[in-house]
């Protein structure tokens, strides 16, 4: 899986290889700058899953906070996730509880990506990304929320059920990968609007969301 996507991103570095020869006499360069937001919707559980009953699509999730450069036909991306999904890691019988561990609901997890994207078709750009999720964070978003209230609304009977109490649990890492595509849309002068739809692998991540650009 990792070589297959190590392929997909270097796809895009194939394809600009060969439109440098074919553009070298002429200078695009710059095409645009755009700040948005992702909502990510998690789909793929564990199983046997241990987790606190799922009522709906945005249960477990994240947000990402977007950033990307528009040159040419490439698109380069960075996105930091905020994020509320569920994920499991045990030791010895013990598991990692992502809602809220060392005693605090904020110690979840955040991911920093980079994405690099290809103007494939008109104004449609396909763009593949790699994640680097690391735990515990304090999340940026939902801070006054406590732990008893996250228990509450994911239906625990006990608050306490959330935290860790293994000190091995206490850090979590991974990799994830990305697939998405976006439009830019003009809409005042050289002002517009980006919407983007996508997939995170690891999790099933389903993305949505916009972002506004400056062209």
């Amino acid at each position: 899986m990792r070589s297959f996507f190590l392929l997909l991103m270097l796809l895009p570095l194939f394809l600009f290889s060969q439109e440098s020869e074919l553009v070298s006499n002429t200078s695009e360069g710059f095409k645009g700058i755009s700040i948005g937001l992702l909502f990510e919707a998690q789909t793929k559980y564990p199983n046997p899953y241990y987790g606190p009953n799922v009522g709906g699509l945005f249960d477990d999730g994240s947000y990402h906070f977007t950033v990307d450069v528009y040159y040419k036909k490439f698109v380069f991306g960075f996105q930091l996730s905020d994020e509320f999904l569920y994920l499991e890691k045990f030791d010895n019988g013990a598991a990692w509880k992502p809602r809220g561990f060392n005693g605090s609901y904020s110690s979840l997890t955040r991911s920093y990506w980079l994405t690099l994207g290809y103007n494939v078709i008109n104004n449609i750009n396909l763009k593949l990304g790699i994640g680097f999720r690391s735990g515990s964070k304090q999340p940026l978003t939902n801070r006054s929320r406590k732990a008893s209230e996250v228990a509450e609304n994911f239906d625990y009977e006990n608050p306490l059920i959330i935290f860790n109490t293994s000190d091995s649990l206490n850090d979590f890492s991974e990799t994830d990968y990305s697939l998405s595509i976006n439009y830019p849309i003009t809409v005042y002068k050289r002002f517009g609007i980006v919407p983007e739809i996508g997939y995170t692998f690891k999790h099933g991540g389903l993305l949505t969301g916009f972002s506004i650009v400056y062209q």
